[in-house]
């Protein structure tokens, strides 16, 4: 039995060669592939209707610089008695 690193040297050692030899065809085949189902998402015909979605617009900026709140009476320093 191989050690399981093994079996994925040998595949990243066949993608790597894989793509050495016809990675400007697959480039090509998976452009096509994406032009065309964005082609197919844009052109469907949709069973539901489209609702309109509420959007929040959240200030950009910083945000406004408050007075400290006072520190707690359990950690104020006491004087020794």
């Amino acid at each position: 039995m191989e050690h399981p690193t093994q079996y994925v040297l040998q595949v990243t050692r066949f993608l790597d060669g894989l793509i050495e030899e016809h990675g400007h065809y697959l480039f090509m085949g998976f452009a096509f592939c994406c032009f065309v189902l964005l082609v197919w998402m844009f052109t469907r015909r949709r069973k539901h209707p489209v609702h309109d979605v509420s959007v929040v617009i959240l200030p950009l900026g910083h945000a406004p610089k408050r007075e400290p709140e006072p520190e707690p009476v359990l950690f104020r320093e006491r004087p020794d008695f």
